[in-house]
């Protein structure tokens, strides 16, 4: 008799006793082979083994195996089958009938107009009418993905769908993999949802390795990527001791399609848990291929879009097209029109610079001009480094001269400070400018760079007014200037890259955070749009009481991204209808400001554009740096030669007309 059987080490084994027909026995000999199976030893019982490292395919091996040795001899029982193979057989054939009736089941409730869908009396909050949707969804296909707009609740629409689950019993535990930044909101959002704090645990260091034995005394397991590729067989066993809903939150960092590390470690521990959840705001930030890890980890037994490979050469080619159909059940979305927030103001402050940066900004100006002209570059990579070196000259200049480089032409790019992807680039000497001593000396001419002044002006007459506000900064020399000069009485909180996310230092990013949104003597936030970006609302606090409605963008790069994400922080649902949300934009006079502020309006257009759509349009909108290779770096890098070449508009945009 023929056996088919797991050994030790989960690996497929066929025994095949050999018949003595040389056909038949070459025949089985050549498939198994072919089939991926290795041969061990050859004797009178021929020994295979197959590792089988992917659940999918193993099944698939197992049932071509069953159907070979079937047809070659005719008749259904002449392979041996072991029990526990049966039961993997019996329990995929269950879940790829759970599979085919939650996608009939999803694409009827996507015909639905009304929704309520049934949640726990434990859950306290009160939905949102767009939200019912995405909870409906959640508890109809069991595994699910919220692609909604940053800021349209989706850790309460996931909340909302586990309390029905925990009632049912059909988990027990909630497990979270996302970044650092998500930790507080999940926290904080379980207390408002169930109104009682969680008993929540963030599992990092040696902690992790005793999280099998832990889990009775936790219901909420918080882990960062970077822990959990590291911690597979942890998180496997915890999968199998405990019936758990796995989330991915802020999804897009499992998006790699080419299957690197946080991908399959998503895929891999995917088929333990009993319920699982993608949670992002940017499903496809490149292109339709980012959306294969995703949807592979909802349903990890049954590839919703097939083999990866195919899907991608199709995609990559023709977008989404034939898979459309494919995609659509699994996911919901929450557009930004459907948030009907109160619509925001924006307040543009154009200022004249003070008589010593101008001067140094038009002898600046002039140079990279003259500069861009006589350039005579071919290779790619010079040219794209050049480009950047120009760019960051002016930024530099236009803000505050004090951080022109006096002693060295290299210059390391703080994607943090320039929204660009950080590398060395070269920049032009100054020592040979006649106002080198002005630049060496700024600081010592007792002139303050206009937009700061501007923007301490603006911040004191609102903190007068008993209001909170946040004042953006795209450079760290400024943030220091306005904390320990400017607003050095009102014991401002600075937040950038280099405030620690650890929450065990003594100040820490979370730590800031909460300070400002429940310290009423705490009245200004300093801070990065790229150090605030994901999983943030500093619209209100967990009492339900506002927060900060005034944002200050003192400067700005050309990333899009990073400032529709800062905008977002205090502009989310859960504010008052009443709130009035103010964006009060300083914009130096005749600088490379002027086309930044056309830029970013231009990107704002096309990035609303796609979140206002209910089809997934490729967008990253989580603040992710620019890569100087792109159309889009090629076009702002055209409105800095515009400006050098005198070609700025006469009126400055008013956002408030889009």
């Amino acid at each position: 008799m023929h056996s088919l059987s797991f050994d030790g080490d989960k690996n497929l084994v066929v025994r095949y006793e050999k018949t003595g027909n040389y056909e038949i026995d070459y025949e089985i000999d050549a498939f198994l082979i072919e089939a991926g199976f290795v041969k061990q030893s050859e004797d009178d019982v021929t020994i295979y083994v197959y590792s089988a490292t992917d659940a999918i395919i193993a099944i698939k091996t197992i049932n071509w195996t069953r159907e070979k040795f079937t047809n070659v001899f005719g008749q259904d029982d002449v392979l041996d089958v072991d029990e526990k193979i049966q039961n993997i057989l019996v329990n995929f054939q269950n879940k790829n009938e759970a599979f085919e009736k939650a996608r009939e089941d999803a694409i009827d409730l996507k015909k639905k107009t009304e929704y309520n869908p049934e949640i726990s009396p434990n859950f306290k909050r009160e939905l949102l009418p767009y939200q019912k949707e995405g909870v409906e969804h959640l508890l109809t296909v069991g595994n699910g993905a919220n692609f909604s707009v940053p800021g349209s609740g989706k850790t309460t629409i996931a909340y909302a769908a586990i309390s029905k689950w925990l009632d049912d019993k059909v988990v027990e535990k909630i497990f979270v993999i996302g970044p650092t930044a998500s930790f507080v909101p999940w926290e904080e959002e379980f207390e408002s949802c169930f109104g009682r704090r969680p008993r929540s645990i963030r599992l990092r260091g040696d902690i992790v390795s005793e999280l099998p034995n832990i889990g009775n005394s936790y219901e909420l397991f918080l882990m960062h990527y970077a822990t959990a590729m590291n911690r597979i067989s942890e998180i496997t066993d915890f999968l199998a001791n405990y019936d758990t809903v796995l989330i991915i939150d802020e999804s897009h960092w499992i998006k790699n399609p080419q299957l690197r590390r946080y991908a399959s470690t998503a895929i891999s521990i995917a088929p333990n848990a009993k319920r699982r959840i993608v949670l992002t705001g940017t499903p496809m930030p490149n292109d339709a291929r980012d959306l294969w890890t995703q949807l592979t980890f909802l349903w990890p037994l049954n590839y919703p879009l097939g083999n990866q490979m195919q899907y991608n050469d199709y995609v990559q080619k023709r977008g989404i097209g034939r898979y459309k159909d494919k995609i659509t059940p699994w996911f919901n979305r929450i557009t930004k029109v459907d948030l009907d927030l109160p619509k925001p103001i924006f307040k543009n402050y154009r200022i004249d610079l003070g008589p010593i940066q101008r001067e140094i900004y038009d002898v600046i100006a002039a140079k990279t001009l003259q500069e861009i002209q006589d350039a005579n570059i071919r290779e790619q990579s010079k040219l794209q480094k050049f480009r950047i070196a120009k760019m960051v000259r002016l930024l530099q200049t236009a803000s505050n001269p004090s951080m022109l480089e006096e002693h060295s032409h290299d210059l390391n790019v703080d994607p943090e400070e320039y929204g660009l992807s950080e590398q060395k680039i070269k920049v032009s000497g100054i020592k040979d400018l006649k106002i080198y001593d002005k630049i060496l000396n700024y600081s010592k001419y007792h002139e303050i760079p206009s937009k700061l002044v501007e923007a301490e002006k603006i911040a004191q007459e609102l903190m007068e007014q008993g209001e909170k506000v946040i004042i953006w900064s795209a450079f760290k020399l400024n943030m220091w200037v306005c904390k320990n000069k400017l607003f050095k009485g009102y014991n401002p909180i600075l937040i950038n890259g280099d405030i620690s996310k650890d929450p065990d230092d003594d100040i820490n990013r979370d730590q800031e955070i909460y300070k400002f949104k429940n310290d009423p003597n705490s009245k200004l936030l300093i801070a990065t749009a790229a150090s605030l970006g994901e999983s943030v609302s500093l619209h209100k606090n967990l009492l339900g009481d506002k927060v900060c409605s005034n944002a200050i963008y003192l400067d700005r790069n050309f990333n899009g991204a990073q400032f529709m994400q800062s905008m977002d922080r205090i502009h989310r649902i859960g504010m008052d209808k009443k709130t009035i949300v103010n964006y009060h934009l300083i914009v130096a006079k005749k600088t490379i400001d002027e086309k930044i502020h056309e830029r970013l309006w231009e990107k704002n257009v096309d990035m609303h554009a796609a979140l206002n759509s209910h089809d997934l349009e490729p967008l990253d909108y989580e603040g992710n740096v620019i890569e100087p290779t792109g159309p889009e770096f090629e076009q702002d890098y055209n409105a800095l030669v515009d400006h050098l070449r005198g070609k700025d508009d006469l009126e400055l945009r008013d956002y408030n007309d889009g």
